[in-house]
């Protein structure tokens, strides 16, 4: 086996077990785009330079990105809610 090889499939296994496995969700979906970026250099490593090329246009350009966003955008909807105190009472 290539070391090199050797070293992206143990990058993307890494990465694939730390997305499943962190608890927070930002660095849940890095992690995950990260395991992407892993897989297309196995791609291209052998040799299959469309479908690597595919999965960096694809995966990481454009799921990867839009989880990433949709986590960012979403966050501060939790927003602390002010108590009214009651006129009358």
């Amino acid at each position: 086996m290539d070391a090199i090889f050797l070293a992206i499939s143990a990058v993307t296994l890494g990465s694939a077990v730390l997305a499943v496995s962190l608890r927070n969700l930002v660095h849940c979906a890095l992690a995950l785009a990260l395991s992407f970026a892993g897989l297309a250099a196995l791609y291209l490593k052998l040799n299959a330079q469309f479908v690597g090329l595919a999965q960096v246009l694809i995966y990481i350009g454009a799921v990867a990105i839009l989880i990433v966003f949709a986590i960012l955008l979403t966050r501060g909807l939790n927003l602390p809610t002010v108590r009214r105190s009651d006129p009358g009472g």
